[in-house]
Order: structure tokens, then C-alpha cells, then sequence
């Protein structure tokens, strides 16, 4: 069985049609106001990989990660999983991947995704292509915290709605590092 069959059975206990045509959104409307609000509410579930039609719900556990992972990396005090490439947010391109510490149980739901987007110039300037996207998309962010580091922006961009925080970082530490998160406030 293809891993995107997998994946649609693993979180919809049906067949890939019936993952397709319920529990979301997709195609999205036109009109960015109802794109905004549809995308918003089909991040209120989980994270929809919109090339494959299927929406990783934040309710899936650890466990299930595990068995749709396309690779796994252990690494002393977490665990990795990549979940493949997958069109998220209107057509992003993303590296999708899970990060369980050693301290969480295999039955915990996952709280979020990550991205690595690079390091100096070319983190950064993947950076910024998200933050005007998102900011397109999603509206103007709730909490924007940047300064220069040299020619670089460091710092970090939140969107918030419901339970659901998308964030953008940027640290130094030996170089400017740069990563997005997806996924539920931990508050």
C-alpha cells in the first residue's frame, strides 16, 4: 500500500475518497477573506497537506506519526519524524516534520510541526518570502519581535487563532537559524 493511502486510512478509518470530501476545506475560495477564514478553520483540526488532500489532526498521536513517517532520526533526547513534501498554506511548499522528546509518551497527541528554513542569508530570506506570505494570507500577525543582526532579521512573527499559533523564528546561535512552527498554544 502507497504511503498516501496509508496516511489516508491511518486518520480516516475510510477510503480516500470519503478523506477528500470531508472534515475540510479545499479548493479555497478566491476571495481572500473567505480564504483566510476557511484556511483558519481547517487549521482549528489539523494541518492539511493540500497536495494530497489529506489533514493531519492534532489529536494524532505519536504513535500514528510514527506510522505514516516517510524517515525517522533519533537523536540522545527526541526523536524526528519527516512526514514528507507537502503543499501547506495556499500552496507552500514545506518540509513537514514532527519532533517528539524522550520524555513524551507514544500515545500524546502531537502539538505542533516544524520546518528548518535555513541558516544566514538563505534562512533569512525564506523568512521573509513567509512573512509576507503568511501575512497575505492570514492577516496582520498578532506579535512581530525582530532586530537586525547585521544584515539579517532575528527574532519572531506569531499568527494566532483559536487554539492555533503559526510562528516564524529566527535565532543566532553560530549563525542565524530560521524555522516555522504549526500547531497548538501550549498555554
Amino acid at each position: 500500500m502507497n504511503i498516501l493511502k496509508q496516511i489516508k486510512n491511518l486518520f480516516t478509518g475510510a477510503s480516500p475518497a470519503k478523506a477528500v470530501s470531508c472534515n475540510f476545506i479545499f479548493p479555497y475560495a478566491t476571495d481572500p477573506e473567505v480564504k483566510r477564514k476557511q484556511i483558519w478553520e481547517n487549521l482549528q483540526k489539523g494541518l492539511l497537506f493540500e497536495d494530497t488532500g489529506v489533514l493531519i489532526p492534532w489529536t494524532a498521536t505519536y504513535m500514528e506519526i510514527h506510522r505514516i513517517a516517510v524517515k525517522r532520526r533519533d537523536s540522545g533526547d527526541r526523536t524526528n519524524y519527516f512526514l514528507g513534501e507537502h503543499n501547506i498554506l495556499d500552496g507552500f511548499h514545506s518540509f513537514v516534520g514532527v519532533m517528539k522528546w524522550a520524555d513524551k509518551k507514544s500515545n500524546e497527541p502531537f502539538m505542533y510541526t516544524d520546518e528548518y528554513l535555513g541558516t544566514d542569508d538563505v534562512g533569512n530570506e525564506k523568512f521573509l518570502m513567509l512573512k509576507d506570505k503568511l501575512t497575505a494570507l492570514l492577516g496582520t500577525p498578532n506579535r512581530i519581535d525582530l532586530e537586525k543582526f547585521g544584515h539579517n532579521d532575528i527574532g519572531s512573527i506569531e499568527w494566532q487563532q483559536g487554539e492555533i499559533i503559526i510562528s516564524l523564528t529566527g535565532i543566532e546561535q553560530f549563525a542565524c537559524k530560521y524555522r516555522m512552527y504549526i500547531g497548538l498554544d501550549a498555554d
